[in-house]
């Protein structure tokens, strides 16, 4: 119990990392006065810096073990938050937020990997079930708590209260026995180990698809979450203010719970889980199209935004469950630093094009558009992996 309560807490972190400057940006721009381009320069600089820190990561932690780069990832982090909430304008913030782009990552490529370390195989899924239900928890306490507390109190509290929760999970990691030889990779640190793993995983067609998919999957999530609490604060919900929209993102997160829980469950119901999936796709790309005709009308956003959140985390779920059966246990580092990079690619893409656009029309019509017809290819992709007869996993090779 106590080992998935420390991947669950870790995978929290990182997912809170992930969300919680989209509901601070507005409360930053308040205080500092960011431009958009300083926006978006602080939107974009932990995914950029991420995903080179995720490439490079994989073999190494396949090599030396996921326990060491989880608390090393951990407690550096906790540094780096409590001096990004020491600053004071744009540019230190957004090298705060690339220099935890470094750490995070060492967090984030070891917890599926860690499952394998230390939970018996027959077990791994419905673990692995557990801790992706952290995701949509840290997205409800990352959007609902930063628009509350940057609204009712200051933007810097949320990353000292996050720092705090890094450093205990650097100590409870510590407390875990060490990873199993068995479990390490023997394979050299060289270029050709980089380059026949990061590469192999294409060799698949249903594990390109679902790259393709997952990278689809961020970036329209970022186009649409990447300014739509700005949207909320500044156009959408007005006349609301701040403590009643962080109720109704909280609300709506309770949607992405609902997703993450009862995702094995409804995939049941399918041939292929990932029809399921490609099903949530193709109802986000539609219920975000609904959502700047519902300015002024609360009750709407929130029951739009739960199921938006609900299946945006009931897609994260089957992805990832999914994904992790494709390589031995030895090498899940390697594959689950390569779909963070991937996920970074779409968050950064994402993110930035979600600035533009919103720049471009205030009314969040022109995110909504971009956001659904993303969503929509993803679901393509995830139909087209249901229609390969026999997929047949493809091991990462090793030197």
């Amino acid at each position: 119990m106590f080992v998935i309560v420390v991947l669950w807490t870790a995978f929290f972190v990182i997912n809170f990392n992930i969300a919680m400057m989209i509901p601070l940006l507005p409360f930053i721009q308040q205080e500092i006065g960011l431009s958009p381009s300083e926006a978006g320069m602080v939107l974009a600089a932990f995914p950029v810096v991420a995903l080179i820190s995720n490439l490079a990561l994989g073999p190494l932690i396949d090599r030396y073990g996921r326990k060491r780069f989880i608390v090393a990832g951990a407690a550096a982090s906790a540094a780096i938050l409590l001096l990004t909430a020491a600053a004071r304008s744009a540019v230190p913030i957004a090298l705060g937020r690339a220099a935890a782009g470094l750490f995070m990552p060492m967090i984030g490529a070891s917890v599926f990997a860690a499952i394998a370390d230390y939970i018996p195989s027959p077990d791994r899924s419905r673990v692995a079930g557990y801790v992706t239900s952290a995701a949509p928890i840290a997205f409800l306490f990352s959007i609902s708590m930063g628009v509350v507390l940057g609204g009712l109190l200051t933007w810097r509290l949320p990353l000292i209260m996050f720092a705090a929760l890094c450093l205990m999970l650097a100590t409870m990691t510590s407390a875990l026995p060490p990873t199993s030889p068995e479990a390490l990779s023997s394979a050299p640190i060289s270029g050709r180990t980089y380059r026949e793993r990061l590469l192999s995983l294409s060799l698949d067609a249903g594990t390109r698809l679902l790259l393709l998919a997952y990278l689809c999957w961020s970036a329209g999530m970022y186009v649409f979450l990447g300014l739509y609490p700005s949207w909320l604060v500044q156009h959408g919900l007005a006349d609301q203010g701040a403590g009643a929209i962080g109720v109704m993102l909280f609300l709506g997160e309770i949607g992405g719970l609902l997703g993450a829980l009862l995702s094995g469950r409804l995939a049941q119901l399918f041939r292929h889980p990932l029809t399921l999936c490609a099903t949530a796709s193709l109802g986000i790309a539609m219920i975000v199209l609904a959502i700047p005709f519902g300015t002024a009308l609360p009750v709407l956003q929130a029951l739009a935004y739960g199921i938006f959140a609900f299946g945006r985390d009931l897609m994260l779920a089957l992805m990832l469950g999914g994904a992790m059966i494709l390589v031995s246990a030895s090498q899940r580092g390697s594959l689950n630093a390569t779909l963070n990079a991937v996920y970074q690619t779409g968050a950064t893409i994402g993110g930035l094009a979600s600035v533009w656009l919103y720049g471009f029309r205030a009314d969040f019509t022109a995110n909504a558009v971009v956001s659904s017809a993303v969503f929509a290819a993803s679901a393509l992709m995830l139909w087209g992996i249901t229609k390969i007869k026999e997929p047949t996993p493809h091991p990462i090779a090793t030197d």
